[in-house]
Formats: C-alpha cells, sequence, structure tokens
C-alpha cells in the first residue's frame, strides 16, 4: 500500500535509498501551485543516470523540432539532443532551476517515476511494460511543439498548452496530464491489449481509469489533501480541486469526475461516454471517505441521508452535511486526513487488483465494475463493494435484482 510506499522513501532516517526531485502537484500557473515540492521515488541515486534515466525509463530532449510519433516512425529518437537534467554533488535532482529545461524533464520523470511506485504499491508486483518484448524501457520526450500529449507503443511524449494569449504552458509539467497518459500504459500493461475489434466502452473504460490513476495520484501530495480538506470543510460532496482531473489556464478543465451523467445521457464520444464510469468511482470514493468518518465517530450525520447522492440531496440536508463536516474539521482534522487516505488507498488497490480479471476482448462497464467489487469483497470489504454496485446501478451500468 502506498502508506508503506510513503514510509520506505520519503526520509533518509527509515534507511531510505530513494531519490529527491521537485514536482508540481498542479500546473504552476494556478494559484496555490506556484511552488514545487519534494519528492522521493524508490530508484536509488547511484541506479539514476543523466537525463533522467533508469532501468524502467528515460527522457531525452530533442534539440530540433521533432514531429510527433505516428506508425511507422517509433522510438528511439537518435538525433541531437539538449544537454540532460543531472544529480546535484549528492545525486539528488532538486537542484535544478524550475526555469530550466533541465527541470521540464526531471519534472516527466519524476512524475512517471512516483505514479509507477505507487501502482505498483497497489498491485503487489512490479509492472512489464506491454511492449516489453520491442523496448526494454519507456522513451520520453518531454517536449514537442503540438498541442497534446500522447501515451504509445514505447514512448511518451508531450507538448504545450496554449492559452486565450498564446503563453505556452509545457504538459509535462501538468501532473495530472502526466499521470492520464501513464494511466493509458499501466492498462495496457496489466490487461493487455484487445485481439479483435474492442467495443466504445472499452475505449471509454480506458479514458476513465486513466482519469481515476489520476486522481488517485494526485490524493498522495500532503498538500493537495490539506488544501482539499481545507477548502471543503471535510465534505467532499462539494465541488473542489478533487474534481479537477486536468486543470489548463485560468478555471477550464478537461473532464470532471463528479458529474450527473447517466448511461441514458451521454453520447458516443469516447470522453462523454466516459463520464458515468467515472462518475460511478468517484461516488464510490466520497462514499467510503463519508461513511468510514461515521463509523469513527468523526463526524455525526443522520442514518436517512448518508446514503443518498449529492444529486438528489434537498438545500436542507446539503447544508446539514456541511455543518456537520465542518465541525469535524475543526476538531478532527488530522484524523479525517487519514481516514481520506484509507479510503484512496482501499479504491485504488481494489481498480489496480481488477485488471488481471479483465479481458479486453470483451470488456464493459458492467463487468469492469462487477471486477472491482470482487476485489473490494476478496478484501473483506464487502459493503465498499456494495456501495460500488449502487453506483453503478443508479448510473445505469449495471441492473440489479
Amino acid at each position: 500500500m502506498s502508506f508503506y510506499l510513503d514510509q520506505q522513501s520519503v526520509s533518509p532516517e527509515t534507511g531510505s535509498l530513494g531519490t529527491r526531485f521537485l514536482i508540481y502537484p498542479q500546473v504552476p500557473h494556478l494559484e496555490g501551485y506556484e511552488k514545487p515540492e519534494t519528492v522521493w521515488i524508490s530508484t536509488p541515486p547511484d541506479e539514476i543516470q543523466a537525463g533522467p534515466a533508469d532501468r524502467r525509463m528515460y527522457v531525452i530532449d530533442p534539440l530540433f523540432e521533432k514531429p510527433v510519433y505516428e506508425y511507422p516512425f517509433q522510438p528511439p529518437f537518435v538525433g541531437a539532443a539538449f544537454p540532460p537534467a543531472e544529480a546535484g554533488p549528492d545525486g539528488h535532482f532538486d537542484h535544478l532551476d524550475p526555469s530550466s529545461r533541465q527541470f521540464v524533464s526531471a519534472h516527466v520523470f519524476a512524475s512517471l517515476r512516483r505514479i509507477l511506485d505507487i501502482w505498483e504499491s497497489y498491485l503487489g508486483h512490479e509492472i512489464v511494460w506491454h511492449f516489453s518484448q520491442t523496448y526494454e524501457r519507456l522513451e520520453i520526450i518531454p517536449q514537442v511543439n503540438w498541442n497534446n500529449a500522447q501515451s504509445g507503443y514505447g514512448y511518451m511524449e508531450f507538448g504545450t498548452e496554449l492559452n486565450d494569449r498564446d503563453a505556452a504552458f509545457p504538459y509535462a509539467l501538468n501532473f495530472d496530464v502526466i499521470a492520464h497518459e501513464f494511466g493509458h500504459a499501466l492498462i495496457f500493461a496489466e490487461m493487455g491489449t484487445p485481439t479483435v475489434q474492442a467495443n466504445r466502452q472499452y475505449f471509454g473504460y480506458h479514458e476513465s481509469v486513466s482519469d481515476l490513476i489520476a486522481l488517485i495520484s494526485l490524493l498522495h501530495f500532503d498538500s493537495v489533501l490539506d488544501r482539499l480538506l481545507r477548502s471543503t470543510r471535510g465534505n467532499l460532496l462539494t465541488m473542489n480541486e478533487l474534481n479537477r482531473i486536468a486543470e489548463l489556464a485560468g478555471d477550464r478543465q478537461i473532464r470532471t469526475a463528479c458529474n450527473d451523467r447517466k448511461m441514458s445521457t451521454v453520447s458516443d464520444a469516447v470522453h462523454d461516454l466516459s463520464k458515468p464510469f467515472t462518475g460511478a468511482i468517484f461516488d464510490t470514493l466520497v462514499e467510503l471517505f463519508h461513511r468510514s468518518a461515521m463509523e469513527k465517530n468523526l463526524v455525526d450525520l443522520p442514518d436517512d441521508i448518508s446514503h443518498d447522492r449529492l444529486f438528489e440531496l434537498g438545500h436542507h440536508e446539503i447544508e446539514l452535511i456541511n455543518a456537520r463536516f465542518a465541525e469535524a474539521f475543526e476538531a478532527r482534522a488530522f484524523l479525517l486526513k487519514s481516514t481520506l487516505e484509507n479510503a484512496r488507498d482501499l479504491l485504488g488497490s481494489a481498480i489496480a487488483r481488477s485488471w488481471s480479471t479483465l479481458d479486453p476482448n470483451t470488456l464493459n462497464y458492467a463487468v469492469a465494475g462487477s471486477a472491482i467489487a470482487d476485489q473490494f469483497d476478496e478484501m473483506g470489504e464487502k459493503e465498499a463493494g456494495d456501495i460500488l454496485m449502487e453506483n453503478l446501478e443508479w448510473r445505469e451500468i449495471v441492473v440489479r435484482t
């Protein structure tokens, strides 16, 4: 679990052999996230080369404009490159100037490596790349002239976001976008790739779970947890930072996890189609957190409203929930934070462990959701599985009798 992961890598006093980097939890042009935070990854300093690079992945930053990869043009990149990011005298990378090109390379590497550490801790084993028969390592291109990012066979590359004033912000500094693209590679690695033409829900599942991987990974920043609970006073039913899967310039966002979409209200467009499944999982996270807080007597909510959905609550019920959680936050903020971390890890483990049970050729939302519920049951959390199935039913993903 990620608690164990953090305990092993956060401090030299614990015997950690990890390496320090600086990462922005959200894009640095957002208020409150202007300064990067120190993060440890599990790779020891003596196993990281300039680039950065290790045995799992490497960064190379092309000197001249490189077209985005598209078959038959594939890795490795062999052209001239900018000077790589290098470790300081102590073997760590947290000395780099955030305004430098080398910092961008170090940032995307550390973000991907940290996300890999998190999800390997949930899975309990090392992830083998789905492209391992062709490439030993993942190639990372941190900056290309393209308003997008992509995860492909043996590579990831990141363009730049342009705001309304044509200011450029590298997607390699956007943790949410990095985690989303990495999510596709994780799913391919653990579930495999289809051998026949997959259905639309398979592609919607990829977008949805990649969003959820980004969301759960984001919750491993202490600053994000603290800001989240402080801004909501502990009540996650309100719109907040957690819902903003990929931040862009200003207050725009790509997708929201907190939504009221059902299968009957979405189109076949993949990103739209992904919303009911994402919403069902997000609802489950919120309810796991709320119920656990109640069971630990951290907050007192009437039983008759604790099971209702945000979209079905009246004004009086919402005001009551807000008031009770605000009282709990003032008195027991640290315990609420620990409770949210537990809900995060329980959900992350169930999602990750479900991948090995799924067939990409026959996958649909009902099967994928039931597989996560089964993992809750196997972990001795049957109530969590029941909560998820109720949420899937409300979203019109499953029909239960």
